[in-house]
């Protein structure tokens, strides 16, 4: 099966042998079991690995039709505010540091691959120093055995961190936090139906996650990035290309899955089942990426409905789309309702600002973003440590040409008075190395985002991506402000190197693999 091909081993051998250096200590601010919790069990203890996120029932309780009260979302134990902190999935009451493993005879790619039980994309995501959140959905309900690895001493042997036994809920879904493992390392892991010892019988595709850096590490990072996945691109060229490649990170940058049709909960499921499919008959490409590396994500529109205004969409249908989408995929391991915006360091090399570009608007009163997330993002730029600032940033900043302004109102241009005040602000703070990430256009390019400016302005480019959905008018955007463009869909890597102060940017050929642009650009 090709969602099972090897990465670069070399590689990561690398990124071990470089940990050895600095040690396996929790020297981050990993998100450690909660000590004072009933879970001491050890590490085959049955629980539920359900996320405590809201499910949809309902304002009279029914949840036949999948609607959502839009004042309260429903947990398995309680009923809280959207907006209440909720709870995280625990990891299960294992050591806190188990970095060496333990010796056990096992063959992961032996076991036979069930599609049938296993039919969704595996994901790690919210990547810490010591932690990632697991995410899943299983074709029906029962206990998954969740196993964590590495390559053991000898052929069908492996280096067991962590063996977790989960209970899907109702409907397959499953969220569960693993943690007390080692900064910056890669790992394997795995989802496997269970015999009545629990003992793995058939198993899901195979993944691999690389932790965070610890906080003083600096060191070359390499992402890859994509948004805007329309179904009828699908298996997406352009991820299963950018698949064969090394990245440390994938990013989302909105537009994961089109639901615009969908309403109820069982619609925005059933979308997001379809997208995040293993296999279609062939390879998807979606599934692919995401099983090589850990993931960083934002919404954009599609995720919800088109272009969705936050002041006159029907509230049951904005939190039934929020559910669905916090349901299928690792957004965060600090769920506070519904917040999108958060961030994530990897060392000292790079912070990864993640905003929410869209459910926050009020475009009768000209706000894009809210005032705290506003807040937040000016801090996060003054006060990281690292030495990129990597804004994921869903639609783009730039000052697009004139033909574009016709839709301005759907971008950061639409909202001027906030995009001043951000870009004034960066300007004022000469904060460098803030790089813009960006989707929606269904373009792909690398441009200035305020021509005829001075100071770090003047040296501040936005890249834009499509992984899928392409525009035509991406072909003439102008040479002078984009150095690169194309209305078609590529892979994108990006390699941001701290001790260069430079960052290659490769926007790869799907349909040759070649190099449609690869350059390496500066901040100084």
């Amino acid at each position: 099966m090709p969602a099972d091909l090897p990465r670069r081993d070399f590689l990561r051998l690398g990124s071990a042998a470089l940990l050895a250096l600095h040690g396996c200590g929790d020297d981050g601010p990993g998100l450690a079991s909660d000590s004072s919790s009933d879970a001491t069990t050890d590490a085959t203890t049955s629980s539920t690995g359900s996320p405590q996120l809201p499910t949809t029932s309902g304002p009279t309780g029914d949840t036949s039709t999948g609607e959502l009260d839009p004042t309260t979302t429903t947990t398995a134990s309680s009923t809280t505010d959207a907006t209440t902190t909720q709870p995280v999935p625990e990891d299960m009451g294992t050591p806190d540091d188990l970095c060496p493993g333990e010796p056990l005879d096992f063959d992961p790619e032996a076991l036979p691959l069930d599609l049938d039980a296993f039919p969704g994309a595996l994901m790690a995501g919210s990547m810490r120093p010591t932690s990632f959140l697991f995410a899943t959905c299983c074709a029906t309900p029962g206990p998954r055995l969740l196993r964590v690895w590495q390559p053991g001493e000898r052929p069908g042997s492996v280096s067991l961190i962590r063996e977790l036994m989960l209970e899907t809920d109702a409907d397959g879904y499953v969220q569960q936090l693993v943690d007390g493992l080692c900064p910056g390392t890669w790992y394997h892991y795995g989802l496997f139906s269970v015999d009545e010892q629990g003992q793995p019988l058939t198993r899901a595709i195979l993944c691999e996650v690389r932790t965070a850096p610890a906080d003083d590490v600096l060191e070359p990072l390499t992402i890859a990035v994509t948004c805007c996945n329309g179904i009828a691109n699908a298996p997406w060229p352009a991820l299963l290309r950018g698949a064969d490649e090394y990245y440390d990170v994938f990013l989302h940058l909105g537009d994961m899955a089109y639901n615009d049709a969908a309403v109820t909960q069982a619609d925005y499921r059933a979308s997001w089942k379809n997208y995040l499919r293993v296999d279609d008959g062939e390879p998807r490409g979606m599934a692919l990426a995401y099983s090589r590396a850990g993931l960083y994500c934002t919404l954009d529109d599609h995720e919800v409905t088109n272009d969705f205004n936050p002041e006159t969409i029907d509230p049951a249908r904005l939190q039934t789309a929020l559910a669905a989408y916090f349901e299928a995929i690792p957004i965060t391991d600090e769920p506070q309702g519904f917040r999108v915006w958060r961030s994530y360091r990897w060392g000292q090399t790079a912070e990864f600002i993640i905003l929410d570009c869209r459910t926050e608007r009020l475009p009768s009163q000209g706000q894009y973003l809210g005032p705290e997330q506003m807040a937040w993002l000016k801090q996060r730029l003054t006060d990281s440590p690292c030495h990129f600032k990597i804004v994921l940033n869903s639609v783009p900043i730039t000052n697009m040409p004139n033909l574009w302004d016709l839709v301005a109102y759907d971008r950061w241009e639409g909202y001027p008075e906030q995009r001043d005040e951000l870009l004034g602000f960066i300007h004022d703070q000469a904060i460098r190395n803030v790089w813009f990430l960006s989707g929606d256009l269904h373009t792909c390019f690398v441009g200035q985002i305020q021509p005829g400016s001075d100071g770090v302005l003047a040296k501040m480019q936005e890249i834009a991506v499509t992984g899928g959905n392409t525009n035509p008018l991406g072909n003439f955007l102008p040479d002078q402000q984009f150095p690169f463009h194309s209305s078609d869909a590529h892979a994108l890597v990006l390699t941001f190197d701290p001790a260069a102060d430079e960052v290659l940017v490769r926007f790869i050929d799907p349909s040759t693999g070649e190099d449609a642009y690869a350059e390496t650009l500066a901040q100084k």
